[in-house]
Order: C-alpha cells, then sequence, then structure tokens
C-alpha cells in the first residue's frame, strides 16, 4: 500500500491563487524569472513556502515571457546553459538571503515537454544543472527522458504525474492546443487521482490505459479552478489514508 505522496504546484507566476495554494500543497515550484516572476516574486513565494513548511523548489524554463514559456525554442547548447545558470543563480540569491536554499528543480513548459521527450536535451539541461548544484533533487515527468537522464546523470529523482493534465498514448502531456488536454472539473480530475492511486494508470486522450509511476502530482497554479482543484485532490489522498509529504523532505 502507498504510504505518502506529494502534492506540488507551480507558483510565483502572477496568480492569485498562490497565497491559498501555498497553504495546501507541500511542494513549491518557483518560477525564477524565466518564463515568469523576478527576484521579489521568488522571495516572496520562498517566504510563503517557509511559513508553511513547503519544500522549496525551483521552476526554471524558456527565457520567454510574452509566451509564459509555452512556445518551443530551438537553442544552441550555450543559450540553453546560459539561461539555465541566469535563472538558478537568481533564485540561489533570493533563497541565501533568506537562509535557505533549493531543495529541488522542476523544469516548466515547453522545455519541461521537449526535455521529456529528448534524451540528449534532457541530458544536456539537467548537466548544466548539476554543474550548479551537484546534489540537487529532480522532479522528473513520470517514464520520460527526464527520468532517464536523471537516473544517468545519478541525480536523485521522483516521478510527477499531473491531475490537471490529459496524457498522450506515449506518456507525453497532450497538447494545449488538443481539446479537453487541460482538465478544469474537480469530478473529472478526482477520477484521474483515484486511478492513478489505485492502479497506478491514467486513460489517455484516445481512451487507451496507461501506466505512470507517482511520487509527486501537481496542480497547475495557473488553472483557473486551481485552489478547488487542488483541495479535490488533497482530500482525495486523504480519504485514502495516504500522508501527504513533499519528497524533497525525507
Amino acid at each position: 500500500m502507498r504510504e505518502w505522496i506529494d502534492l506540488n504546484a507551480d507558483l510565483g507566476e502572477g496568480s492569485p491563487n498562490d497565497a491559498t495554494l501555498m497553504k495546501i500543497i507541500t511542494s513549491a515550484n518557483i518560477a525564477c524569472g524565466g518564463h515568469a516572476g523576478d527576484e521579489e516574486t521568488i522571495r516572496v513565494a520562498i517566504e510563503r513556502a517557509k511559513d508553511h513548511g513547503v519544500a522549496i523548489g525551483a521552476h526554471p524554463g524558456f527565457e520567454d515571457k510574452e509566451n509564459f514559456g509555452r512556445v518551443r525554442l530551438e537553442l544552441s547548447a550555450e543559450e540553453l546553459n546560459a539561461q539555465l545558470k541566469r535563472q538558478i543563480e537568481r533564485f540561489q540569491k533570493v533563497a541565501s538571503r533568506l537562509n535557505t536554499s533549493i531543495e529541488y528543480v522542476k523544469l516548466h513548459g515547453a522545455f519541461a515537454n521537449m526535455t521529456a521527450e529528448s534524451d540528449e536535451l534532457a541530458l544536456a539541461a539537467y548537466g548544466a544543472i548539476r554543474e550548479l548544484m551537484p546534489d540537487v533533487q529532480i522532479l522528473a515527468i513520470s517514464g520520460t527522458a527526464q527520468k532517464r537522464a536523471a537516473q544517468q546523470l545519478e541525480l536523485r529523482s521522483f516521478d510527477e504525474v499531473f491531475a490537471d493534465r490529459a496524457y498522450t498514448n506515449e506518456g507525453q502531456l497532450a497538447s494545449r492546443s488538443i481539446e479537453g488536454a487541460v482538465l478544469h472539473d474537480a469530478e473529472q480530475v478526482t477520477a484521474q487521482i483515484n486511478q492513478l492511486l489505485d492502479k497506478g494508470t491514467v486513460h489517455a486522450v484516445s481512451g487507451e490505459e496507461i501506466k505512470l509511476s507517482a511520487h509527486s502530482v501537481c496542480v497547475h497554479g495557473d488553472n483557473e479552478h486551481a485552489i478547488r482543484i487542488a483541495r479535490a485532490v488533497r482530500d482525495t489522498i486523504s480519504a485514502k489514508g495516504i500522508t501527504l509529504r513533499s519528497f524533497a523532505k525525507q
């Protein structure tokens, strides 16, 4: 029987949901000023996380605020490294001022999807992050190239699944351009989480049942129904007698 699971959310992205979500979740993926945020939003998010005993994660993505980091960019290895370094170092600077540190890293948006598909890109990304933080923990999209790259680089990694997103047959997140790719209905989300916790599977957009390992469940903070969804997920987990705790604080 599963003993524990983590509940995470993407925060520091300008959503009005952040303060409430921080009271519900156990891990916070905080934008690093690339796709969203700046030093001030990082500071606020870290302080809230500390107040509520929530794990602090860095959430870097493409430096493309205009598109919220959700447009695929083809970057050279040098530019990719530079973007990651700028964001991680910005986050580290703020965290240091607050006498804390990054507990894990989770990639954002199009960058996350691309590294989930490409072993080469995932190795490059996590390799660059490891140079800055040799002992960093990775929150990786379950069953993807992210997980394989973290293992190859001997980084401690944990499997993430999504409460409010639909999947392809290959276990990738369905494109947001597809109808039904983003789940807004709490009952639909609850059904997906129940299936994940009970059977270790979800139904893809095609209807096919696919297996997914899960250490952490994500709710997107910018989802307009994020608070209701996060509460529904937390209640579903608690009702099964499963402990909610961060994977990063073991």
